[in-house]
């Protein structure tokens, strides 16, 4: 018969086991919840990048290249100049980690061998919804908490002069300040259209690598409803054939961008979002890893955790935007 020992090492084993068998089931799952999140993605936004050491740098123009580029005639002279034009962004990863914590008791009546196997996918699926609910939460909002991720709230911000970013001010730096569109006096059914159209065609203006305009909006389901039924009065329904539409967040479309809400979207506000300009790196040397099992020491629990090192960025600012202060007339 197995003592007690050699069944508390077998569920280790099982349920470490169960967590590699699944982790990139686990990996999908977590980034598929939510519209945000699946549309990163589905771009190749999350993706592993060994760090530069303790961060990651990402190089960001902030002036014209073609500082030396004229029209000529006869005789003409070239100027030489060469203006700074390159800046480096650093962004620190954020440790993400989630426990789980089994009880000597629930070993000992999880002894024969389904039992064994459903209570270790058990373990893992508690873990797996932990995890969905912390980044769904702290990649929209910003969590108060210092070691949290940055948000979509804090890169787009609704006051872009004010703070830092990347370790470089925003005051003095228009490169990295985004535009905000204070919605305040107006009405969702008078004047949201106009100024999604105003949004979306101010954000293309702005060159770079990649596409020139959003691809992707996000709002709350208050603003997302008003909007539908603008469209629906209007005859103008545009509808996104992405598969995110059945995760029940919409399946509107607005100038071609895909447009959803989230019930973890800040209050009153509509994101305009480039997907070439977005990116989740993530340290593959620490990702979905699951530590060793301990031992408390004055109590029969176990428990190892499962952690994840990563961050969230935006490498072009001024190609995105919000509309901020919006009040919806759908409850």
């Amino acid at each position: 018969m197995a003592s007690a020992n050699s069944v508390t090492i077998l569920i280790d084993d099982l349920v470490t086991t169960t967590h590699y068998k699944v982790r990139d089931q686990i990996f999908d799952q977590v980034f598929k919840i939510t519209p945000f999140l699946d549309w990163l993605m589905s771009k190749g936004k999350v993706r592993e990048k060994m760090l530069d050491g303790s961060h990651w740098e990402y190089p960001v123009r902030f002036d014209d290249q073609n500082q030396n580029t004229q029209w000529f005639g006869r005789g003409a002279t070239f100027s030489r100049t060469e203006k700074e034009h390159l800046t480096r962004l650093l962004f620190y990863p954020r440790n993400l980690g989630t426990s789980i914590v089994r009880y000597w008791d629930d070993d000992q009546k999880n002894r024969g061998t389904a039992k064994l196997i459903a209570y270790a996918e058990e373990k893992v699926e508690t873990a797996k919804q932990s995890l969905i609910q912390q980044l769904e939460e702290d990649t929209l909002q910003q969590n108060s908490d210092s070691s949290s991720i940055q948000a979509l709230d804090f890169i787009i911000s609704t006051t872009p002069t004010t703070g830092s970013y990347g370790g470089v001010t925003r005051s003095t730096n228009a490169y990295l300040q985004n535009r905000a569109t204070d919605f305040t006096g107006k009405t969702t059914g008078n004047d949201l259209i106009d100024s999604m159209r105003t949004e979306y065609n101010q954000n293309s203006i702005y060159k770079g690598n990649g596409r020139r305009s959003p691809d992707f909006i996000l709002t709350t389901r208050e603003i997302y409803q008003d909007y539908e039924r603008i469209c629906e009065n209007l005859r103008i329904i545009q509808t996104n054939k992405s598969e995110r539409a059945t995760l029940g967040f919409g399946e509107l479309a607005f100038k071609g961008a895909e447009l959803f809400w989230s019930p973890e979207c800040p209050s009153g506000n509509m994101y305009f979002l480039n997907s070439d300009t977005w990116e989740m790196p993530y340290d593959p040397q620490t990702w979905m890893e699951m530590t060793e099992w301990k031992s408390s020491v004055d109590n029969l629990e176990r428990a190892a955790q499962i952690l994840c090192r990563m961050q969230l960025l935006c490498t072009n600012l001024r190609k995105n935007s919000v509309i901020h202060s919006i009040t919806a007339t759908t409850s």
